[in-house]
């Protein structure tokens, strides 16, 4: 005898299994409405409806790194999608399924967001069409299928062009200032695999580095999961990956790091990595051209250490040539030291290397007592904080707002005055 109550369960069952926690950010309530009215009729659960407003996204995404399955995003008020979307790419989860609705009726936009791993609705669109489309976007989700498998974490190396230039401490400071400022998961991956100092950088007293020929986990066993479990908290969204090379190969720890952290693409947005000039091999250029979206290349105004990065980024140049990807390079001048004689200055530098300097910082001899005070940048409205701030802002793609001290910027006119005279 057939059980009515039971086929009914199992059919309830399997519609529940559709449902996924959700999100939309609404810029007009018939948008609201309809997606709304849309995942009641297809028993997709019950979407999050919040006001698209920058205030908005990132208190959302602050807390809901790991609980967010489909974010479906409304620009119909947006003169550039595109545009917009790379702007918010960094906080959106990459195990996240992203549905864009816009206004813009054209080939290169719907290719572009393809590309990026954004699926795209072309607004208005009616009950039934939209109904089709979001039941087709929850199958690929639950299959491991679609647009949002190819979303990867922007992976971001930090080149120091010799030793000393502050590369490890930069590093810190830039996932730090990552972190904040995208409420996003950030990885720091510790390439100097002997005398690594990033524990004192990052403030941490317990720094057990991974050993993995002791691991009872083989590398070529790793899945997402155990991948993950060898990563270090700092806090919340912010990890490290730091391995032992005490009596392994350099290249062999190499090798390790980038297994590990290509398991990991899809568990991060952001992966920020310290190459610092202290480690004892080679870069290979083709790799960071094919596995890194940004180069950061530390000069200091030292002429050894211009002629280094000189050298660097013309290897970069020339080996994206002979890649089919070409990573951002950015140029960051450090004014570590206080003397003056017999260093480079900015316009020299840029007339050398025959390019602009990106972001230059400016010598603050209150870096090592803020450190051993363990006080945080983040925190902090200094020169070093807001230099930190813009070179977060030209590696997400975005214009970030740095706060002025109102006095200086009083101040500056004359100051500025004075240096003429």
């Amino acid at each position: 005898m057939l059980d009515l109550t039971e086929a009914l369960k199992s059919t309830q069952t399997a519609e529940e299994s559709l449902g996924l926690g959700s999100v939309l950010f609404y810029q007009s309530e018939h948008c609201r409405d309809l997606v709304k009215e849309v995942f009641s009729f297809d028993a997709l659960g019950v979407p999050d409806l919040r006001q698209m407003k920058v205030a908005t996204w990132n208190e959302f995404f602050a807390v809901n790194q790991l609980r967010v399955d489909m974010v479906l995003i409304e620009l119909t008020d947006c003169d550039d999608v595109v545009a917009r979307m790379a702007e918010l790419a960094p906080q959106i989860p990459n195990t996240a399924s992203v549905i864009v609705i816009g206004k813009e009726d054209a080939i290169s936009t719907i290719r572009s967001l393809k590309e990026m791993g954004f699926y795209y609705v072309f607004w208005p669109v009616v009950k039934s069409e939209l109904s089709d489309f979001m039941r087709h976007v929850v199958r690929n989700h639950h299959g491991g299928k679609g647009l949002g498998k190819e979303r990867k974490a922007k992976r971001i190396a930090v080149v120091g062009s010799k030793g000393g230039v502050g590369t490890s401490l930069l590093s810190c400071e830039l996932a730090r200032f990552l972190r904040k400022e995208t409420q996003s998961r950030v990885m720091l991956v510790d390439h100097n695999y002997t005398d690594s100092n990033l524990d004192v950088l990052l403030g941490m007293n317990d720094y057990p580095k991974i050993d993995m020929s002791k691991s009872s986990v083989q590398l070529t066993q790793l899945d997402e999961d155990s991948a993950q479990s060898l990563l270090l908290k700092v806090n919340d969204g912010l990890s490290v990956l730091a391995i032992d090379g005490e009596k392994t190969p350099v290249q062999d720890c190499l090798k390790e790091s980038d297994a590990v952290t290509s398991l990991l693409l899809r568990r991060f947005n952001l992966i920020v990595e310290d190459f610092s000039s202290s480690i004892p091999f080679p870069l290979d250029y083709k790799f960071f051209c094919e596995s890194f979206d940004t180069v950061v290349v530390i000069a200091d105004p030292t002429v050894s250490s211009v002629r280094s990065a000189k050298r660097t980024l013309h290897n970069l140049d020339m080996a994206s040539r002979m890649s089919l990807k070409t990573p951002r390079s950015l140029l960051v001048l450090n004014q570590h030291r206080t003397f003056r004689d017999g260093v480079l200055y900015k316009n020299e530098i840029e007339k050398e290397l025959a390019r602009p300097v990106d972001v230059e910082i400016a010598h603050d001899r209150t870096i090592p007592s803020t450190l051993l005070a363990g006080k945080r940048f983040i925190d902090l409205n200094g020169n070093f904080s807001n230099k930190l701030l813009s070179l977060s802002g030209l590696v997400l793609g975005r214009s970030i707002e740095v706060k002025r001290n109102p006095l200086k910027q009083l101040l500056s006119p004359l100051k500025a005055a004075l240096t003429k005279k």
